[in-house]
């Protein structure tokens, strides 16, 4: 949740509080809590009053909304900043992370919360270049008026009774060529229900004001994205509702940026995986599916061995090529179904539809070999190996934090083996 800002408050220069309200670091604060076991984390931008914070527990998140994370209740009396990290160009936001008195991050964690700050830092520039181009084409708006934008006016059945000169630019139509005929011809299946919705609301004539985003066929047969606000039109004689008029824009520049979006949130950017948030989600689902459905499923959960030796003798650039070759062995060595994650550092986790047992071991013994064969790296060839712990859904667990707790253990006991094996959780066994 975003702290309200202060209206009365505004910066000295740059964007306006009122124009982070889209942003969703709230979401981000949630994940550093839950990812590194905080009470609360907190974001803020120079020059705005706002405050976005999330906090680890159900009764903290409930708490009054403020303007930090002791003031609005979200902080026990021995819970104190753990870290806090510039982000942004010039360091302009700065993330902190609250806990226990007695917590101190691992360099793991570290490296998590270093990346945590990288995708905000990732998230204000795009968010920054989107309100640039929205604030351009207000402006643009206000100066054209009207005629920057597709203007049609319709009857209550839909039917276009007239469309701007625009629309050719937006759909590579001549406005004749869509006179007597519906949007909802051109408009993409997917969207078809939902606007579909809004226009029976029309023709009762219950919507005074909608809005819709939807895309529709160019006449060059791609897809374009579109924004309409539709406003009821009534007689001027009798009040009966007659028709409506909407202006309609294009906005495929802001979905691609809502998608970098959603991109930079679920994929690690050295690998190309999914990431640990992408993993939580994945997770759930394959919870849900069995639950519903049936069957099973195993949890891998790899680290690899040595490769703390290649950063110290190689450096840092030769660790990430093969982190990055690592991840591409780990994905290729599965099925097309399944699918590995980046959880930081060089711990990756795969998920994988199967029967456990001899299989499990089988798969666990392909992505060992794979990591076997030598890398090389500028000439350099290094070997490492990698230890994997296995846990099967649901009978090690219906929970998610369960089953990597088991994924973890049995990890854990292939590294006391000797690394470069496989162990499959065994509750028996302690493992």
């Amino acid at each position: 949740m975003a702290i309200d800002d202060d209206p009365v408050h505004r910066p000295a220069g740059g964007m306006q509080a009122a124009d982070l309200s889209d942003l969703r670091f709230d979401l981000l604060c949630g994940m550093a809590c839950r990812m590194l076991g905080m009470a609360a984390a907190t974001i803020q931008v120079q020059g705005t009053s706002k405050v976005w914070h999330a906090a680890g527990s159900a009764s903290a998140a409930d708490a009054q909304q403020a303007g930090g994370a002791r003031d609005a209740g979200l902080l026990g009396e021995d819970d104190r900043l753990i870290a806090s990290m510039p982000f942004g160009d010039g360091g302009v936001g700065r993330f902190s992370l609250f806990g226990a008195a007695s917590r101190v991050l691992g360099i793991h964690e570290w490296r998590q919360f270093e990346q945590f700050a990288a995708l905000a830092t990732a998230q204000l520039r795009l968010f920054e270049l989107a309100q640039g181009a929205l604030r351009r084409e207000s402006d643009f708006r206000l100066l054209a008026e009207s005629a920057t934008d597709t203007i049609i006016r319709g009857n209550l059945d839909g039917v276009r009774q007239y469309v701007s000169p625009s629309v050719e630019d937006l759909l590579g139509y001549q406005p004749s060529q869509l006179l007597g005929r519906r949007a909802i011809e051109l408009t993409h299946p997917d969207d078809v229900p939902a606007f579909k919705a809004l226009m029976q609301e029309v023709r009762a004539g219950r919507l005074v004001d909608g809005r819709s985003e939807q895309r529709q066929r160019h006449k060059d047969g791609s897809w374009v994205w579109l924004e309409a606000s539709i406003r009821l039109t009534r007689d001027r004689h009798t009040g009966r509702p007659d028709g409506y008029v909407t202006t309609v824009r294009g906005i495929g520049h802001r979905k691609q940026v809502e998608a970098r979006l959603k991109h930079l949130a679920q994929v690690d950017d050295l690998t190309g995986l999914p990431n640990r948030a992408a993993f939580a989600a994945s997770l759930d689902l394959a919870i849900e599916r069995v639950r519903h459905e049936g069957g099973r499923f195993v949890l891998f959960y790899m680290d690899l061995d040595g490769f703390k030796r290649v950063n110290d003798t190689l450096g840092h650039a030769a660790g990430d090529a093969v982190l990055r070759e690592a991840a591409a062995r780990l994905q290729a060595s599965l099925r097309e179904s399944d699918r590995v994650f980046r959880m930081g550092g060089d711990e990756f986790t795969a998920l994988s539809d199967g029967r456990g047992g001899l299989e499990t071991i089988a798969q666990a013994q392909r992505l060992i070999a794979e990591i076997a064969r030598p890398f090389v790296i500028d000439a350099a060839h290094i070997s490492i190996g990698l230890s994997v712990g296995a846990a099967c859904g649901p009978e090690h667990g219906q929970e998610a934090a369960r089953l990597l707790e088991c994924a973890d253990r049995a990890l854990y006991s292939a590294k006391k083996a000797g690394k470069n094996t496989v162990r499959l959780y065994d509750a028996g066994a302690g493992t």
